[in-house]
């Protein structure tokens, strides 16, 4: 398990030269490798490192080496279908053998153009935690006012649970999640903020001016950033309950309808990366199954039919058990993860780089 810890250096000429000099070396490597189609760390090493050794003969051998694997990555990840650019004052990476960093002591050692040079700072009191944690590599962003390092930690491997306590969990509209232990988090004021976004959106679209474009693309990271905060409450609301095996529907693939506007692109494969690891953080184990048949089947005597369910409501054609319609598609989650039917998931979330 990995963490991104943002930490805060005194902006230096020493850092600013040594990103114009790293990110020039960066991008001569883009433009070579992009000329001859080749993204290969090996063949672009043998064909640029002497003349970027004689270009820039202040930049140290190990930080060339972080730029030209900066460079192939960013060849890789564009696939030649267009060329790279790289800021002169863009990210610069750090590895292990260009950077020594101690967050017990506050403070770090980074390569730069001018040599070796020591920048003490203040480890925020959250990152306290992170502490112990194996330091893998790390990123120096330039900023207005200061300078950032965003050092990457691994943690080691957490001891898992042996218990087998399962809690099954249902995700969906009415209730953005429902837990088989009788908890809801409802939906209703997310759906009042999701709505009060989507009236202004409407709003500025139809005037399309250029102001309006600016404060919708201000709009739109405003919107991302309140799905990501409440994500993030609702895993750790999950992930603290008492049971040793969290059971989620694999929603990977489903869509929700036209008739959930205000929350029909909540994204729930956020919401099961996050509960996937926080739950592995602490030793917890978290499966994801196929969600078919988990809101018509009776989870008191597994009576299956379609008519079993009727909005909101689930009654049971066959022993007439009523309850709400998903909790009982919850407790089904719990008990259908326990199955051999092959209805388990293996295959993680897709979900995007956690930064803390």
């Amino acid at each position: 398990m990995y963490r991104t810890l943002k930490i805060k250096l005194d902006k230096s000429n020493e850092l600013l030269q040594t990103a114009r000099i790293w990110n020039a070396a960066c991008q001569d490597v883009i433009d070579y490798g992009f000329a001859v189609h080749d993204y290969n760390k090996t063949r672009l090493n043998k064909a640029t490192y002497q003349d970027l050794r004689e270009k820039y003969p202040t930049l140290p051998s190990a930080l060339i080496q972080t730029a030209r694997d900066q460079a192939s990555d960013m060849l890789k990840r564009f696939k030649f279908e267009t060329r790279p650019f790289k800021h002169q004052l863009g990210a610069v990476r750090f590895d292990a053998r260009t950077m020594k960093v101690f967050l017990e002591s506050g403070y770090c050692k980074l390569t730069t153009v001018f040599g070796r040079l020591r920048y003490d700072f203040q480890l925020a009191a959250y990152y306290q935690k992170y502490a112990t944690w194996r330091i893998s590599n790390a990123q120096l962003k330039i900023a207005k006012n200061a300078c950032y390092l965003h050092v990457q930690v691994e943690q080691p491997e957490p001891e898992l649970t042996t218990g087998d306590n399962r809690l099954g969990v249902d995700l969906g509209i009415n209730n953005i999640a429902v837990c088989s232990d009788n908890t809801f988090w409802k939906s209703g004021s997310v759906k009042a903020t999701k709505g009060k976004y989507q009236y202004l959106r409407s709003k500025l679209q139809s005037r399309g001016t250029r102001s309006a474009k600016r404060k919708l693309q201000m709009l739109s990271g405003r919107e991302r950033r309140f799905q990501r905060d409440v994500n993030h409450q609702i895993a750790n609301w999950i992930v603290s309950k008492p049971y040793d095996v969290i059971a989620l529907e694999d929603l990977t693939n489903i869509r929700n309808g036209k008739k959930n506007k205000k929350l029909g692109k909540w994204s729930f494969s956020e919401l099961r990366g996050f509960v996937e690891y926080k739950a592995a953080a602490i030793g917890k184990k978290v499966v994801a199954i196929n969600p078919r048949y988990t809101s018509l089947t009776c989870s008191k005597c597994g009576f299956k039919k379609k008519e079993n369910r009727d909005g909101k409501t689930f009654n049971c054609k066959s022993c007439g058990f009523q309850i709400d319609a998903d909790l009982n598609a919850s407790r089904n989650i719990a008990a259908f993860s326990r199955s051999d039917r092959s209805r388990l998931q293996c295959q993680p979330a897709k979900r995007d780089t956690i930064s803390t």
